[in-house]
């Protein structure tokens, strides 16, 4: 018989729903969905917000759970043995380490910090503490990415020598329910893109020198409307990300190109380039290794977002997949005693790179040095 876990959430959120304008639960409600009925012997316990029609959409949806305004009073009075953190950008630290203070099971949104000082703050308790943090970096489990790490694995992909990643995506009309977003640095935001590159690059981001274009779009101080980023890691080799939230792209894409010692790695841009809806269907993964036999012709490898391994798995849902590839992998790590399967080092990596990149912006693209908890001084 499966263990059952009981399960807490901080953030339920609230979204809008784009086909008939209705207030939805947000992103917080949806991994809580997914994780109760998706996935056996999760039992949902208690839920927190400070968002009074938030908790009436959970009171609807959970009858029964206990409901708390208060963080501090739902971990003094409900029992819970795991707890995912899905706060606004700017304000996980303080949820995840009260938690990890009792010994809870953390699962928190990226970024995993807002600030140096937090990261500094964070991995000390988090070294004390009994309980798991996990880094909730979904795309840290897409299946492209996988198939890379398998071809390192297995020789073929050599080392990256150069890389780079773009995350595009129109985020405006998300602004009215989660108003953090419209001032965000998009560069601070670049877990997306950096969480799986950094599976392949075995050295931390060292450098960074970052250009923002400021805002042409909406003319508002404070706003950004490209930001473009260029790290190094000791070894010298270079990461370009590009980061945008204010554009005409309406549906979020993301692409990456490794250049590798033994060729290249590629997930495409969309084929269809118009502006406005882009399926993610359209984009191919490309191979080249001068250690195959063929190795004059890219190949096209056949995966994509969807983790191979569950691939005709109805339950298999959220961002083509890979939300219930990283709460299965969650859950796994509680029940084995195993190792977070996205370490909070993990979640530093690709989080500090993006704190210091803006600074770098804020100084016209000073070369800035990024250190890690872990760093020499």
């Amino acid at each position: 018989m499966t263990k059952e876990i009981r399960l807490g959430l901080v953030g339920y959120g609230q979204d809008k729903d784009l086909k008939t304008g209705a207030v939805v639960g947000g992103r917080g409600a949806s991994l809580f969905k997914l994780a109760v009925e998706g996935l056996e012997g999760i039992v949902p316990a208690a839920v927190c917000d400070n968002a009074p029609t938030a908790l009436e959409m959970a009171r609807k949806a959970y009858p029964g759970v206990e409901l708390f305004e208060s963080f501090d009073d739902m971990l003094d009075r409900a029992e819970i043995d795991a707890l995912f953190v899905e706060t606004p950008a700017n304000c996980h630290v303080a949820f995840v380490e009260k938690a990890l203070a009792k010994n809870v099971h953390v699962l928190s949104e990226i970024p995993s910090v807002y600030t140096v000082a937090e990261a500094q703050s964070l991995w000390e308790k988090h070294l004390k503490s009994r309980a798991i943090y996990m880094t909730g970096s979904n795309p840290n489990f897409w299946g492209f990415i996988d198939a890379a790490v398998d071809l390192k694995r297995r020789g073929l992909f050599g080392e990256p020598i150069y890389v780079e990643a773009e995350y595009i995506h129109d985020c405006r009309h998300l602004w009215a329910l989660t108003p953090w977003r419209k001032t965000l640095a998009p560069i601070h935001y670049c877990t997306h893109s950096l969480g799986p590159m950094l599976r392949l690059i075995d050295e931390d981001l060292e450098w960074v020198s970052c250009f923002d274009t400021g805002s042409h779009i909406n003319k508002e101080e404070g706003q950004h409307d490209f930001m473009a980023a260029l790290f190094r890691t000791k070894s010298n080799v270079v990461v370009r990300l590009l980061v945008s939230f204010i554009n005409e792209i309406t549906n979020p894409y993301h692409q990456c190109r490794f250049f590798t010692t033994k060729g290249i790695f590629e997930r495409t841009a969309p084929q269809n380039t118009s502006m406005g809806f882009v399926p993610a269907e359209n984009q191919r993964t490309l191979f080249q290794s001068k250690d195959l036999p063929f190795d004059l012709k890219r190949m096209e490898l056949p995966v994509a977002v969807m983790p191979p391994a569950l691939a005709g798995n109805p339950k298999a849902t959220g961002h083509g997949g890979i939300d219930y590839a990283m709460l299965d992998a969650f859950f796994k790590a509680i029940r084995g005693g195993l190792p977070s399967p996205v370490s909070l080092r993990d979640g530093l990596r690709m989080s500090l790179p993006g704190i210091y990149a803006a600074e770098s912006a804020r100084k016209g693209g000073e070369l800035t040095r990024i250190q890690y908890p872990w760093s020499g001084k």
